[in-house]
C-alpha cells in the first residue's frame, strides 16, 4: 500500500536534475511561490493577533469609560428621565465626551488626550451625540 502511494506521488509529481534551463527555471519559481506563501501565511496570522489585541484594548476601554461615567450620573439628581435614558443609549465614547463636557467641564482637548482621538474628532463626536440626543427626546413628546 505505501509503495503504491509513493509510486503514485512520484508519478505526479515529476522532480527534475536542476541541470537544464527549463529545471533551474521550474526549482526558482517553485522557490518564489514557497516564499511567497511563507510570508503571505505569516503575515495573516500576524494581522490575526494584532487584530484581537486591538479588540481587547477597545473592550478595556469601552469598559473604563462606562465606570467612570457612571459614578457621575449616579450623583445626580434627575430631573429628566427621557434625557437620561437617551444618554445611556449612546456609545460609551460618545457618553463620556457628552458627560466629561457637559457636567465635568472638560475642555474638547482634555477629552481629546483621555480618549486617545483628536480635538476635532472629540468636538465632532459631542455635536453628533447632542443632535442625536435632540432626535431621541423630540420623538418621545
Amino acid at each position: 500500500m505505501l509503495k503504491n502511494l509513493r509510486v503514485l506521488f512520484s508519478n505526479i509529481i515529476k522532480r527534475n536534475s536542476g541541470t537544464s534551463k527549463e529545471d533551474i527555471c521550474q526549482n526558482q519559481f517553485t522557490a518564489y511561490v514557497v516564499l511567497a506563501v511563507k510570508r503571505k501565511r505569516q503575515a495573516y496570522i500576524k494581522k490575526k493577533v494584532r487584530d484581537k489585541e486591538n479588540q481587547a484594548k477597545r473592550e478595556e476601554e469601552q469598559s473604563n469609560f462606562g465606570a467612570e461615567e457612571n459614578t457621575v450620573w449616579d450623583r445626580l439628581e434627575v430631573q429628566n428621565e427621557e434625557l437620561v435614558a437617551a444618554v445611556q443609549q449612546l456609545k460609551p465614547k460618545a457618553r463620556f465626551i457628552v458627560t466629561g463636557y457637559v457636567l465635568k467641564g472638560k475642555t474638547f482637548k482634555e477629552l481629546a488626550q483621555e480618549t486617545k482621538l483628536t480635538e476635532r474628532a472629540a468636538a465632532s463626536t459631542y455635536y453628533r451625540s447632542i443632535e442625536k440626543l435632540r432626535i431621541k427626546i423630540e420623538k418621545e413628546k
